[in-house]
């Protein structure tokens, strides 16, 4: 049977009937009931198709029907896959919330929503939920692990949903659904986290997705790899329930390249995770990067002085290269076999010691990255792309694909010649690195690498700093203001219920106002430079973003988090989280000892490290931008505490009432 090629639903059910037993597609750490276990397991692309229908028969035995809302609540795991194409197999609607919502936030959307049903990973979520709809109709509970003691009424775990289905619900019954499920159907309700206000629910349709799903993977090179069928490994550790790693992660590298998707244990697990799975594709924040990259710096500043000027050669004949990709020069013959060099010498050593030895694809999105961080992993083969987007935009607006930027031929020899170099480039670049097979060791291999380069490769354009062009069938422009302006097939029509929002989001021409500030360069690259309603206005009239100020702040190496300060106010300030490992490491190097992380940060040896990590920043700034005061907290930014979205963005409103005292004194007693 062949499903439609227009919708998720369609294309993951072509995709499980194509790869079958043959390949794994989820593996994690849980056992068949949905338990966490302590190694992987894995399900096919069979099996989790099979579960799939079965959860979508229980569904409908329980009452869900076409156009209903049903929520999923759940950190990313196998079974919020299975959730939410059980949802779309009913023609229902997806509600995914974060796993750290509050009571009064999972009240708000529960209601907002009218979901009559609540797809969810544990127990205490199901008591969470239980609680916040007491006095109201509790929807039906869903749970995706066994239950412990005593179960209320009105919850199911998966294996008594799935069994009820059976008997209630036949197969064709579903698979007849998913073959009525069209592309201008709503495939999910998004809400919004927001730094203020109450959270709006984005409604995305199924057309919107694909749209954007083949959009993210239309560049040359990634259609090779398609066709190479690789099943590449991606190691999940972003939400799913974000539409940045839905579709990097479920949609891109699970539906369209048919990869394998491995869930990390957890963000926190993963420095271990990437070494046990060595993945060849990772998208994850900013954050991540900025993290590999400070261990690196500060494992270095540790190391001989020997071993640091080789590593300082090796980055810089490493930076040279990142300079060619990102201009399109090419490179001196002897300055890319010292580059070759350097690969060999220290790079490869790295990659491999951090677990990113088959790394072919790495993205960044869901945040600024500093242009350093960007160069760094570039300069080490490790083809880094950074993207944009928004929620709304489902949510890719542009991406640095790997893509040539030049004119292709169209016909005869010429085409055929530059069709073989591509193909030569995608084996060497994507096959052979996804396989553990150094492009820089096998010397065949090395000068097909550099055959490619000098004909084609050499104008395979990323622009560390920029987030790339627009997608194709996107149209963006600049207001007069310097908020970027975007239509497209991904950008989404509505806001859940509200249509005065809906109203105002969008331009009297139909463009939707993201709500950032960027510009282009002269070749179409754009550059995020703040969010609108962020600047700063210092009580001397200037305006300052503070983004890039925060961005510039985290990226030294003992800064973790940064949230700047000065609104309405004579001069900026900052409140600044340090890196503790980093800053244990140098106590314990210099011989400081101290009780408490409040004691460690009041040290006036460690003031003054984080004082100049401030003056390198200060002294790339104009004088009005520059942090006059900053105060060392001690302990960090949470989404828990209330401090950071579930996307890890700073709720301004939220830090200036906690930490107000702290605040005061630097600007009355400094």
């Amino acid at each position: 049977m062949a499903y439609r090629t227009d919708t998720l639903c369609g294309i993951f059910h072509n995709q499980a009937l194509r790869y079958g037993d043959k390949f794994p597609f989820l593996t994690a750490r849980f056992d068949k009931d949905g338990r966490p276990i302590d190694h992987f397991t894995s399900r096919s692309w069979k099996d989790t198709r099979d579960e799939i229908i079965d959860l979508a028969r229980g569904l409908m035995a329980l009452g869900v029907k076409r156009g209903d809302s049903v929520i999923i609540f759940s950190e990313s795991r196998p079974r919020w896959i299975i959730a939410d194409q059980a949802v779309q197999a009913c023609g229902a609607i997806g509600v995914p919330l974060y796993p750290t919502v509050s009571d009064e936030e999972l009240a708000y959307m529960l209601e907002d929503s009218e979901s009559r049903v609540v797809i969810l990973s544990t127990q205490e979520k199901a008591q969470m939920t239980i609680k916040v709809t007491q006095g109201k109709a509790q929807p039906v509970i869903i749970q995706m692990s066994p239950w412990d003691g005593n179960k209320p009424e009105g919850v199911y775990t998966f294996a008594e949903a799935m069994a009820l289905g059976s008997q209630k619900i036949t197969r064709e019954a579903v698979e007849e659904e998913i073959a009525r499920v069209a592309p201008d159907e709503v495939t999910s309700i998004i809400y919004t986290s927001g730094t203020t206000g109450k959270p709006k629910g984005v409604v995305l349709t199924q057309a919107n997705w694909v749209a954007n799903m083949h959009q993210c993977t239309a560049s040359e090179i990634m259609q090779l790899t398609k066709k190479a069928d690789l099943h590449l490994k991606s190691l999940v550790h972003l939400p799913l329930c974000h539409v940045f790693g839905r579709t990097s992660d479920f949609h891109g590298a699970g539906l369209v390249l048919g990869g394998e998707l491995v869930f990390a244990e957890s963000y926190q697990s993963m420095s271990r995770d990437l070494r046990e799975v060595r993945p060849q594709v990772i998208a994850t924040i900013p954050r991540l990067f900025e993290k590999i990259y400070e261990i690196v710096q500060s494992t270095v500043s540790r190391t001989k002085p020997q071993a640091q000027a080789i590593y300082k050669w090796a980055m810089g004949k490493g930076k040279l290269y990142v300079d060619s990709l990102a201009t399109g020069k090419r490179m001196a013959p002897h300055q890319l076999l010292m580059f070759s060099l350097a690969n060999i010498l220290v790079f490869e050593r790295l990659k491999k010691q951090m677990g990113l030895d088959r790394l072919v694809l790495a993205i960044s999105g869901g945040g600024k990255l500093a242009p350093e961080i960007c160069v760094f992993f570039r300069a080490l083969g490790i083809q880094l792309c950074e993207g944009y987007g928004l929620t709304e935009t489902s949510p890719v607006i542009n991406f640095s694909a790997p893509e040539l930027y030049m004119q292709k031929p169209q016909s005869g020899i010429a085409k055929a010649l530059y069709d073989w170099i591509m193909r030569m480039t995608a084996d060497v670049m994507v096959v052979g690195i996804s396989k553990g097979k150094s492009p820089y060791k096998n010397p065949i291999r090395s000068l097909k690498l550099g055959f490619c380069y000098y004909t084609l490769v050499h104008n395979l354009r990323v622009k560390p700093g920029f987030v790339g062009r627009a997608m194709n069938d996107t149209e963006e422009k600049i207001a007069e203001d310097g908020e970027i302006l975007v239509k497209g097939p991904q950008v989404f029509k509505t806001y859940w219920k509200k249509p005065q929002d809906t109203a105002d989001s969008f331009t009297p021409d139909g463009y939707f106002k993201t709500g950032d500030i960027g510009q282009f360069d002269s070749e179409g690259f754009l550059q995020i430079t703040d969010r609108k309603k962020e600047l700063f206005v210092t009580s001397g009239g200037k305006n300052v973003a503070p983004h890039p100020i925060e961005v510039a702040l985290i990226s030294r190496p003992y800064i973790d988090q940064a949230c700047l300060l000065g609104d309405g106010r004579k001069y900026l300030t900052a409140l600044i989280i340090p890196d503790f490992e980093s800053l244990k490491r140098y106590a314990k190097d210099k011989g400081i000892t101290y009780a408490t992380p409040a004691e460690l940060v009041a040290h006036p040896e460690i003031k003054g490290l984080i004082a100049k990590e401030v003056d390198e920043v200060n002294a790339g700034l104009a004088r009005y931008e520059q942090v006059k005061y900053f105060t060392i907290l001690d302990k960090a930014f949470e989404v828990e505490t209330g401090e950071l979205t579930p996307t890890l963005k700073i709720k301004r409103r939220v830090v200036n009432e906690k930490y107000r005292d702290h605040i005061e004194r630097m600007y009355t007693n400094p």
